[in-house]
């Protein structure tokens, strides 16, 4: 059998007092500081990518002199031709490609509930019952 102290009962009955508010009453509070938090909101993410510059050298071996230059979209090609050697440079810019996306973010739903009073009267009758046995057990 459990044996329940004076100071044991003492504690139980203040752990009853003292129970915390719920989340509901947080949820309040915190509109009651700043309504904005029900409104919707967008945030935008971007999303960069960058490219690396790549160079690409070769040599073919050949028996005049020419030198050939073509560029197209940012691409530089050179082909140098100096008697027997070839020789091939590529120059690849970097690239920046930007993604944006719109994401919503979900509202806040706020419902109020509406006051039981079935709760209130459990209540009452409980802190009633709990002083009675407090009482009972004190003054054996």
């Amino acid at each position: 059998m459990w044996v329940v102290t004076k100071t044991r009962a003492v504690l139980i009955g203040l752990l009853f007092l003292t129970t915390g508010c719920g989340a509901k009453w947080h949820l309040n509070r915190a509109i009651a500081k700043d309504p904005t938090i029900l409104d919707r909101k967008e945030i935008v993410l971007d999303t960069i990518v960058i490219t690396e510059n790549k160079l690409l050298t070769d040599t073919l071996v050949l028996r005049e002199y020419d030198t050939i230059k073509i560029e197209k979209d940012g691409v530089r090609v050179s082909l140098n031709r100096l008697y027997d050697t070839i020789q091939v440079e590529v120059e690849c810019p970097s690239d920046t490609i930007e993604i944006s996306k719109v994401v919503e973010v979900p509202q806040i739903i706020y419902q109020d509930k509406k006051f039981n009073r079935n709760h209130l009267y459990l209540w009452i009758v409980s802190f009633f019952v709990y002083t009675l046995a407090l009482v009972k057990y004190l003054n054996r």
